[in-house]
């Protein structure tokens, strides 16, 4: 399917190219259309503010998530519109605190690893609840301004260092959730 459609992309561009009669410059009433209201939707989409202040509520909801040894961000949350799908917001984390710079200079033993191991698989529940509630969170928020047909996605990649056991513990966790409603579904990878 994707080779078909490059393959008629390349032909339009091809036949585009080719010399031809000279097109004439759209009416004036066209070419006077603001650019703001240019291939817009009926319904406005959310402003950036309104963007940026989920992301640092997602932000404070995974900073919480363990508790007195809360799982890391790793770069702020990010978030998005796109018009005709619904709200996509994403984040970096690690499930659980891990010796950071430190590390590369002395070895972690086998009893260090399976203690930080031992404690994301705790965490890895609650932040799965934690994503799960964003999700319903960002469905219900009125200042999305989501149409009825609109998803929300939450993703979250887990973090893990090079010298990890990662046994049992997923690459990321995925929440979608139609804006009308419905059960969240999870995808953990």
């Amino acid at each position: 399917m994707k080779l078909i459609i490059f393959l008629t992309a390349a032909g339009l561009m091809s036949a585009s190219a080719q010399p031809g009669p000279t097109k004439q410059a759209p009416p004036a009433s066209i070419a006077a259309k603001p650019a703001s209201t240019m291939g817009t939707a009926d319904k406005s989409s959310p402003a950036l503010p309104t963007i940026l202040s989920l992301e640092k509520e997602m932000d404070g909801r995974i900073s919480a998530t363990g508790g007195g040894d809360p799982c890391q961000i790793w770069g702020a949350s990010r978030g998005t519109y796109v018009t005709g799908m619904g709200a996509i917001f994403t984040a970096e984390v690690e499930l659980a605190a891990t010796p950071g710079a430190a590390a590369m200079f002395q070895t972690i033993g086998p009893e260090m690893k399976a203690k930080i191991l031992k404690n994301k698989q705790a965490h890895l529940p609650l932040l799965e609840q934690t994503v799960r509630e964003m999700a319903l969170s960002l469905a219900a928020s009125p200042a999305l301004k989501l149409a009825d047909s609109d998803q929300v996605v939450v993703s979250v990649r887990l973090w893990y260092r090079p010298w990890e056991d990662k046994t049992g513990l997923p690459g990321q966790i995925v929440a979608r959730l139609d804006h009308r409603g419905g059960t969240v579904k999870m995808e953990v990878q």
